[in-house]
């Protein structure tokens, strides 16, 4: 059996992921990546700051896979506020098999790349909302 084949992040998106990683912000903000099918690289599509999460849907294609990094402003309880940094990998239903296969094979360089510790995966992308964000980072716990 063939090995999958596996996309390599762009220069130019390996150095947009080590900036957007170390953002000072104080808002949610959202860097989203897709994979360049002709040349195998992995790309920067948007780049959107201070969103509203529940916003996001529309930045996302409903067929086809995403990488999506957010850092997401979340006030705990004591009003104690953190920013997790996190990954929702969405692979939507109905997307091309063999397009999906190359995101999943290429997600590990990605993880790597972005340093993010948390991935979520979002099968239909109407389901993402800030309450879908916050409970997937309570159940990481």
């Amino acid at each position: 059996m063939s090995k999958p084949e596996v996309a390599a992040v762009s220069s130019e998106a390996s150095e947009t992921l080590q900036k957007f990683k170390f953002r000072k912000s104080k808002t949610h903000d959202v860097l989203i990546l897709k994979i360049d099918r002709k040349s195998l690289l992995i790309e920067q599509e948007n780049f959107v700051e201070d969103i509203p999460l529940d916003n996001l849907v529309d930045e996302l294609p409903s067929h086809e896979p995403r990488y999506v990094l957010v850092i997401y402003r979340y006030e705990k309880e004591l009003g104690r506020v953190v920013y997790p940094y996190c990954m929702v990998f969405s692979t939507p239903e109905g997307c091309p098999p063999m397009l999906k296969m190359l995101y999943t094979a290429s997600l590990p360089s990605v993880v790597e790349k972005s340093g993010v510790g948390k991935v979520f995966e979002l099968r239909d992308v109407e389901d993402f909302s800030e309450a879908w964000l916050r409970e997937q980072l309570e159940n990481e716990r």
